[in-house]
Formats: C-alpha cells, sequence, structure tokens
C-alpha cells in the first residue's frame, strides 16, 4: 500500500487518517512555539491571523467538528464533500506560508493564537481545490470554533495566505506522496534533522552573517601579486 493510500483510509467513522496526522503535526509545531503566543504582534500579518478570540478546542476536535458538519450537508445536498485529500492538500499550503518569504519576514509561527486560524484557511484552499466545499463553508469554521472564529474574518485571511504563497495551489503527485509520508512519521524532534523553516531561517541568517565577515576579509587583504612579491 502507497504511503497515500494508507493516509486516505478512512476509520469507522468515516474520519480519513490524514486528519488526526494533520492535526499531530500542527499540535506538535504549537507547542513548540507555546512562548511566541505571549509574544505582542509586531506585524499585521501575525495580528491578521490571531484575530480577537483563539478557540478554547483542541485541534483534532476542531477538524472534527469541521468534517462532521460537511458530512451532514453533503448528505442533504449530495455533492459537497471533505475527504482525506483535503487535509494533506492543508498541511502542504500550511507549509507553503510558514515557509514563503512574506510569512517569514512577518515572523508568523504556528503556535496557539494562531493555529487555528491557520488551518482553517489551509483546509479552506485544500477542499476548494481538492473537495466539494459548501457555499456557506465559513459559517462552518464559525460554529466548529464556538464562534471565535467569524466567517466576515476568512475572506481577509484567505488573501493574505494566497498573496503569501504567490496562489502556488498546484501539488503534483510526488510532493503528494511525500507529504503523506511525512505525516506517517509524524513530528520530528527540532534537532532531528527535518529542520522548521525558522530553525532553517536562523541557520541562513547565520551563514551570511559568515559570508559577509569573510567577504571584508578578503577586501582588506592586498592583491595576489603583491602578495607574490
Amino acid at each position: 500500500m502507497s504511503a497515500a493510500a494508507a493516509v486516505l483510509r478512512e476509520d469507522d467513522r468515516g474520519i480519513p487518517r490524514s486528519l488526526p496526522l494533520f492535526a499531530a503535526l500542527v499540535d506538535s509545531e504549537a507547542r513548540r512555539y507555546a512562548a511566541a503566543a505571549s509574544q505582542p504582534a509586531k506585524t499585521s500579518l501575525v495580528r491578521a491571523f490571531r484575530g480577537g478570540a483563539a478557540p478554547k478546542l483542541p485541534i483534532r476536535a476542531f477538524l472534527e467538528r469541521i468534517h462532521l458538519q460537511i458530512r451532514l450537508e453533503g448528505a442533504a445536498r449530495g455533492l459537497v464533500r471533505i475527504d482525506g485529500t483535503c487535509f494533506v492538500l492543508a498541511g502542504i499550503y500550511l507549509t507553503r506560508f510558514i515557509c514563503s518569504s512574506a510569512g517569514r519576514e512577518a515572523g508568523i509561527l504556528v503556535e496557539p493564537s494562531t493555529a487555528h486560524r491557520l488551518v482553517a484557511v489551509a483546509l479552506f484552499l485544500g477542499a476548494k481545490f481538492g473537495g466539494h466545499p459548501p457555499r456557506r463553508w465559513t459559517a462552518v469554521f464559525e460554529a466548529s470554533s464556538g464562534g471565535a472564529i467569524r466567517a466576515a474574518e476568512m475572506a481577509d485571511l484567505e488573501g493574505r495566505f494566497l498573496r503569501a504563497i504567490g496562489f502556488r495551489l498546484f501539488v503534483n503527485g510526488e510532493r503528494f506522496e511525500w507529504f503523506c509520508k511525512a505525516m506517517e512519521r509524524g513530528p520530528q524532534a527540532p534537532n532531528s534533522g527535518g529542520g522548521d523553516c525558522a530553525c532553517k531561517k536562523r541557520k541562513a541568517d547565520a551563514a551570511t552573517v559568515e559570508e559577509d565577515k569573510r567577504r571584508r576579509v578578503r577586501a582588506c587583504l592586498p592583491p595576489p601579486a603583491v602578495v607574490s612579491h
């Protein structure tokens, strides 16, 4: 069985494995950056995804509520559905957003005060691209979050998310399969070798500083001809 087939398999409640696997990745990141939630938001992107209030329920319960509501509406209207593919796409889109230049520059992280809205928008786009979402899709988020995420927020958040990832929603089969394998592996420790975007940025910044030092040293050296004589 391929990684994708295993991740997309549904349990006896009709919930795909990709839902709890996606929730586990998000929860791991939120715990890793829990301290960030107590820091003031320094950019408009962070302020937008923090919103007015953070939902109290865990990410997995939030996703299961959304899944249940969509299934109930789908049973009544026929074409509406959200399946395991949507949660995999949501994970890929969320990764693209956090690792985007706009996301890194804004300093946005998956932490307790941003996690639910980030997940909501990523799943919103995943369902648009990989499923058949309901017309009143934003109302589903409001109901599933206990009113903490307002339906009126979603259009602005979606626009910010799309601009940050450069409207890149296409995912090829190879990338989809790779991310399914990553979901199966589960959350990785910060020093496990995989590395998150924040860690990669710190390493890149350190490498840039080191290269600047080397350039300054080279600039102070006499020309090769002078040295040879």
